[in-house]
């Protein structure tokens, strides 16, 4: 920056701020050893003038500094005592990276970042901050990444990120998040990645989510939706991955889902459903990951998977009331590659043939369950490539001869504990 610059903004703040005129004095002062002095690096800080980058972490800091090299473009400073953001972040209109995650900021004054033309990047998680307006972010132009996780925020009023035309990525996680108004995100035309994990939602806030055509990811797990009605995604057509993990969803309406041409990835472990959403996940013909452990229901019946023909990856972790997976539940997904079925304590009985006719199987995990024995056609397939059954009361009789025989062959086969006979 330019001295004769930062003397203009510095003439600014001694205006509005009589309190700074001490710490003012000290940097002109320092003027008289060179530009170089212009640089001074608080007790615990690292400040590098080739890298342009000043890191503060743990620094017990509770003001923001005044003297730092005006050119720093990478200003870190985690872990402190921080409760507010003041003028002094006029000084730095170079910054291309601010992190102040960790602190206790409180709340952000109209204008804070009025001089941070070139900041890309900005973490404000893990802090107290309770609202936010559409002046906390003015002058932001060229901000991707905004990071509130973690804060006190309670809603979103319309309109409240209309200063970030290039926001790219927005993560409102682990928050108190109860109400979200229509057009709360409104300007946010390049938004692509999407936080609102962990908040307290009642149901999904279509109408909002209507505004981010350009969105690919979407994170809204740990609320309290218990249901998902027709379209709850409208206008999210871009959409490739979509978790809804935890949601406490226990109904899922037949057209739920309907929008979502290129859906790639849909998580729905830890809810509450009883049986598989076979037709509401039907229309997902592109899905190509899904999660849908940790739910209620007692058996994966055949064709439980319909119309999810690119399914490569099937993850079926912790359902508690797992007990039996009949032939053909997979038979429509002839484009699997890994099968995770495991830490299902109640899953006994897989019906066999129940993964033959996959010819790309290469990865099956049975560990963790119930499994007593099983017949050699439930998974024998030339691609397979990895097995494991570790975990399972195995009973190693004559009936299980051709799983010696295979794990004989297979080096990348888990050996297994045998439950019984003791011999």
């Amino acid at each position: 920056m330019a001295p004769l610059r930062l003397v203009r903004q510095i003439a600014e703040l001694v205006t509005s701020n009589s309190c700074m005129v001490v710490l003012v004095s000290l940097v002109l002062l320092s003027w008289r050893s060179g530009a170089t002095a212009l640089a001074n690096c608080p007790a615990g800080c690292s400040c590098n003038d080739d890298t342009l980058v000043v890191v503060c972490e743990e620094s017990r800091l509770d003001v923001l500094p005044i003297a730092l090299n005006p050119s720093i473009q990478r200003l870190i400073i985690r872990n402190n005592k921080i409760k507010t953001i003041d003028s002094s972040m006029q000084f730095y209109a170079e910054l291309q990276h601010l992190d102040l995650s960790h602190n206790h900021l409180v709340n952000i004054p109209t204008n804070s970042f009025a001089y941070q033309r070139k900041l890309q990047e900005l973490h404000l998680n893990n802090n107290k901050i309770s609202s936010i307006t559409n002046t906390t972010f003015r002058g932001l132009n060229s901000l991707t990444v905004l990071n509130v996780k973690r804060n006190y925020l309670e809603e979103l009023n319309n309109g409240v990120f209309t200063t970030l035309p290039r926001l790219e990525e927005l993560n409102l996680g682990q928050n108190s998040i109860s109400r979200i108004e229509p057009r709360a995100f409104a300007g946010l035309t390049a938004l692509r990645i999407l936080y609102l994990d962990d908040n307290q939602l009642s149901s999904v806030p279509t109408p909002s989510f209507s505004l981010l055509g350009s969105l690919a990811e979407l994170h809204v797990g740990l609320n309290a939706f218990s249901s998902l009605p027709d379209d709850a995604f409208a206008g999210l057509n871009r959409l490739t991955v979509l978790d809804l993990n935890g949601a406490g969803l226990s109904n899922i309406s037949e057209n739920a889902f309907r929008g979502l041409p290129g859906l790639r990835s849909l998580n729905l472990l830890g809810n509450r459903l009883n049986v598989v959403p076979t037709q509401q996940l039907s229309g997902l013909t592109r899905l190509e990951e899904l999660y849908i452990g940790q739910n209620d229901f007692v058996e994966l019946e055949s064709h439980s998977f319909k119309g999810l023909k690119n399914l490569k990856l099937l993850d079926i972790t912790g359902a508690t009331l797992l007990e039996r997976v009949q032939k053909g539940a997979f038979e429509d997904n002839v484009n699997l590659e890994t099968v995770i079925i495991a830490n299902n304590k109640k899953l006994s009985v897989i019906d066999d043939c129940t993964l033959l006719g996959l010819p790309k199987l290469k990865h099956v995990s049975l560990r963790d369950n119930a499994i007593v024995t099983l017949s050699e056609t439930v998974f024998i397939g030339k691609e397979l490539r990895q097995l494991d059954l570790n975990d399972n009361p195995i009973v190693c009789d004559c009936h299980m001869r051709w799983l010696q025989e295979l794990l004989n062959d297979k080096s990348n086969f888990t050996q297994i504990q045998c439950a019984s006979p003791d011999n």
